[in-house]
């Protein structure tokens, strides 16, 4: 016999193992309270995010145009304004971290959302934050646990 074979015939199952199901249902569940935990972690930040902040406004100072990489011809540019905006007498610039598929005007007034400790870290939005949106990981966490839920009283 080769080595192969000794493998094959090692692994092959000798009976029914019931254990499966709930390995899966405790991980779901754990997967589920981890992006829930993350969740809540990003909410927090958000919140202090918006505690330490100002609002201000800027001028656009300058435009940025970009193509898509699938925009072989350049007919649909997308525009990043950079915007200056004045802090404690202190001149800042952000550049959008979005682009806009309209064009702005160089001039035009755009209100900036910045933090008090640190003016450079700022959203070129009054309800934007550069934070990630935790939105996704509740609707997640919240439908893995639901569903491992589920699962763990249909197989019982």
């Amino acid at each position: 016999m080769n080595l192969v074979s000794v493998l094959l015939i090692s692994a092959r199952p000798t009976g029914s193992f019931q254990g499966s199901m709930t390995l899966f249902l405790v991980l779901f569940s754990f997967i589920a309270f981890a992006l829930i935990g993350f969740g809540i972690i990003l909410f927090q930040k958000r919140k202090a995010w918006l505690a330490h902040s100002k609002m201000t406004y800027g001028k656009i100072v300058e435009i940025s145009r970009r193509y898509a990489r699938d925009d072989h011809s350049g007919r649909f540019p997308i525009y990043f304004p950079i915007v200056s905006y004045y802090v404690n007498g202190s001149e800042f610039r952000r550049e959008a971290d979005k682009g806009l598929a309209k064009n702005c005007e160089v001039g035009q007034e755009v209100p900036v959302r910045y933090l008090t400790d640190n003016p450079y870290e700022a959203s070129l939005n009054e309800t934007s934050i550069p934070v990630l949106n935790p939105t996704v990981f509740f609707v997640l966490g919240l439908l893995m646990l639901i569903s491992s839920i589920a699962l763990s009283f249909l197989h019982k």
